[in-house]
């Protein structure tokens, strides 16, 4: 394998994620007048971005597992083609039934593209041990998904959400230079299971540390979805524009990004444990500064931004330590940790914006801070390196 075709493969994965990801950010700000607009609920709305979450999450272990067996550039080409193209119709949504087939035809494109790329990326990785690549990888997409609100809500806010489709030229043509600069690749996939869906769905789940870290992933998730999805409608009703919750949703996913870029040295300079202590555990101190400042000022700013950052902080490490644990299905972990797990955040969400219509939205992600802190006690489990 030519170290220039590695560096340009990887490049090229990289910049499909920045890109792909940014799709995938479009929603949350310009939701709650998506849902204004068409005349759905608080709670309603989350039922469909829960469905989207679904279509995308829950499917991508599926789309790893044939990625491990069977290696091709489809998946990431129409991949972006479809995030791209439906996740941009979302400003042009006139009625519900619009809106959900855009959304799972959108989050479907998503589904597509992330096992296969992390596959291709950890496939021309120059040293699969070092998880610089994959850190640099899913910092990009992170980034990417960091500007998606900003990108949404700024064109709602000057031009109106009936422009937004027009973005979707800029993802269509990234597909064909990035396929153009990505090798076909079933002559160069090792390690394919040869085993049955189910039987590897087992073998994954009956690895202890590989489930805890599964596990891992899913906690994270379920505090980034909570304040990302949750808190636009809090702020809607305290006056604020879609401009303003896209750039503080912004903040908050751009800390995230640096979280992941972060996490290496992180790594090197505490261990692997520490790493996932100090993601875990300190969310609830956090939560607790953002609880009192009821979201608003300095300190609601600097402790909402801070979330973000922790809560990213452990997922390179987290991804890097199950593929290694079972590098025979890297593709599938990437499924479960880079998907999976935010779709059984998905199924939950419905009920937890209920509960906060009922009780409060500040006092619901109160809650949900300590969640992290609890979970934390079974880190103890992971192997040290």
């Amino acid at each position: 394998m030519e170290i220039k075709t590695s560096k340009n493969t990887i490049r090229a994965m990289s910049a499909g994620h920045f890109i792909t990801d940014a799709y995938s950010g479009f929603l949350n700000p310009i939701m709650p007048f998506i849902a204004a607009h068409i005349g759905i609920s608080m709670a309603f709305a989350t039922v469909l971005i829960s469905i989207s979450n679904l279509t995308s999450s829950l499917s991508q272990p599926f789309f790893g597992y044939i990625a491990d067996r069977w290696q091709k550039r489809f998946f990431v080409f129409w991949g972006m083609i479809m995030a791209s193209v439906f996740l941009s119709f979302l400003g042009i949504a006139q009625n519900i039934y619009m809106l959900i087939i855009f959304l799972m035809l959108g989050h479907m494109g998503v589904a597509f593209f992330h096992p296969q790329a992390t596959s291709i990326v950890s496939d021309y990785s120059s040293n699969y041990s070092d998880s610089k690549e994959m850190s640099i990888f899913i910092a990009l997409g992170t980034f990417g998904f960091a500007l998606g609100p900003a990108i949404s809500s700024g064109i709602a806010q000057i031009w109106g959400l009936s422009k937004l489709p027009f973005v979707c030229f800029i993802g269509i043509i990234s597909a064909f230079i990035i396929l153009k600069n990505t090798p076909k690749l079933s002559q160069n996939k090792v390690n394919q299971p040869k085993i049955s869906l189910l039987s590897a769905l087992k073998k994954i789940f009956n690895n202890l540390p590989v489930a805890i870290l599964v596990a891992a992933s899913i906690v994270k998730s379920f505090v980034v979805s909570s304040f990302s999805i949750i808190l636009p409608f809090y702020w809607k009703s305290c006056g604020y524009n879609v401009s303003s919750i896209g750039m503080i949703l912004l903040a908050f996913m751009l800390a995230g990004a640096f979280g992941v870029i972060s996490s290496p040295f992180v790594e090197k300079f505490a261990g692997v444990k520490k790493v996932f202590y100090i993601s875990l555990i300190s969310v609830m101190p956090l939560g607790v500064l953002f609880y009192m400042s009821s979201a608003r000022g300095i300190l609601g700013l600097i402790s909402f931004i801070l979330i973000g950052y922790v809560s990213f902080l452990a997922v390179p490490v987290n991804m890097s330590l199950a593929q290694r644990l079972m590098p025979e299905f890297k593709s599938m972990i990437s499924g479960f940790i880079g998907g999976f797990s935010w779709g059984v955040i998905g199924l939950i969400l419905p009920l937890i914006s209920l509960l906060a219509e009922k009780t409060g939205i500040m006092n619901i992600l109160l809650i949900m801070t300590f969640i992290p802190f609890l979970f934390s006690y079974f880190i103890k489990y992971l192997p040290e390196d």
